[in-house]
């Protein structure tokens, strides 16, 4: 493919363009998007307004996608329902794109379909193309995630570098220390090979030596308080916010029913929400927790990877989206739902008690 050639060149519509046949006016363009490799006649569809066509590309998705649902109901009211009744979905799933990108959970970027990649700043008037309907603008949306990007966004970390030196050796500090993995310092095995750095970054921070005398890495006792920290730290999180994990939420009463097996998870936004870097969370309870140990890959070379971590924490970017106040609210309810759990626990262990010094046979 030359340089200079369309990313996407998607071929006309199989079927009938879907506009011909509706109420596009003579004032209006056409605002066509797919995503990455949709086929065409699967995009999403709206006319829109010519006075929005000197807007800049940025200006109007916030526009037509604005976050604000009493703002939604002019473009809402513009979709055609009877030649398409998923378009009311699709319009919402495309606003969730832009409040993710927004929230930096993802990067969007945008290009012409047989055209360009634009800019938030290309003005959309210089890219409708026109045949024997109206214009048309016909956009192909890529969206990324990456938790490790956004970890560097919410600085928590100061770069991407800095994360995944952070998770691999963490990885291997608990393979080491807790596992008792075997990591010599003069090793024949390519993959062992692979962590000599991630080692050495160990025994800068104090938390492995390398005796002259073993052959082998070791753990310190600075390691072994570290990783006793660790370990700590993930049981606490499983056990104060593993309530989230399972939340059904009535939005008009705001009541919460929790561990029902029909809720969604809510565990990463809670962590945000009680100051708590989630990358770092999800890693350390992937990890102490033992999920770690079961993976299907090699870990010596899993760690190596940036998207063996990116797809580890994919939940972190994915996260639902609450509401800040609805978000608050739910985690009262959690925590008083916990505190109810642990009342009635106590009494009935009590209850067991008096049983069985009532009645010891």
């Amino acid at each position: 493919m030359r340089d200079d050639a369309p990313k996407y060149a998607k071929p006309p519509d199989t079927h009938p363009v879907p506009w011909r046949s509706s109420s596009v006016a003579d004032s209006e363009f056409v605002l066509r998007i797919t995503l990455g490799e949709m086929p065409i006649e699967d995009g999403f569809w709206i006319g829109v307004p010519n006075d929005l066509a000197p807007l800049s590309l940025g200006e109007l998705f916030k526009r037509v996608f604005p976050s604000d649902r009493s703002l939604q109901q002019t473009f809402l009211q513009r979709l055609d329902v009877k030649g398409n009744p998923d378009l009311p979905e699709m319009y919402d799933a495309l606003v969730e794109v832009f409040i993710r990108e927004e929230l930096d959970l993802c990067t969007v970027d945008t290009y012409v379909n047989h055209g360009p990649k634009l800019e938030d700043s290309a003005v959309v008037s210089r890219h409708l193309t026109k045949s024997d309907g109206p214009p048309v603008l016909d956009l192909v949306l890529e969206q990324r995630f990456s938790a490790i990007d956004y970890a560097v966004r919410r600085e928590d970390f100061r770069d991407a570098g800095e994360a995944l030196t952070w998770m691999s050796s963490r990885v291997l500090l608990y393979f080491v220390g807790a596992l008792e993995y075997v990591l010599p310092t003069e090793p024949d095995d390519n993959a062992d090979t692979a962590l000599l750095p991630i080692a050495q970054s160990l025994v800068e921070e104090g938390l492995v030596e390398r005796p002259a005398d073993s052959g082998t890495f070791e753990i310190t006792e600075l390691g072994m308080e570290a990783l006793h920290e660790m370990t700590a730290e993930a049981e606490n999180v499983i056990e104060r916010y593993e309530v989230f994990a399972d939340v059904l939420c009535d939005p008009e009463s705001g009541e919460c029913d929790f561990g029902t097996g029909a809720g969604i998870d809510l565990r990463i936004p809670v962590y945000e929400a009680e100051g708590l870097s989630p990358v770092r969370v999800v890693l350390l309870v992937e990890l102490c927790g033992g999920e770690f140990v079961r993976i299907d890959d090699d870990w010596r070379l899993a760690i190596q990877d940036r998207e063996f971590f990116e797809a580890l924490l994919l939940p972190v970017a994915e996260q639902p989206l609450v509401d800040a106040e609805d978000l608050d609210g739910i985690i009262d309810s959690g925590f008083a739902f916990m505190e109810q759990q642990a009342r009635e626990t106590s009494l009935a262990d009590e209850d067991a008690r008096l049983r069985r010094s009532i009645d010891p046979y």
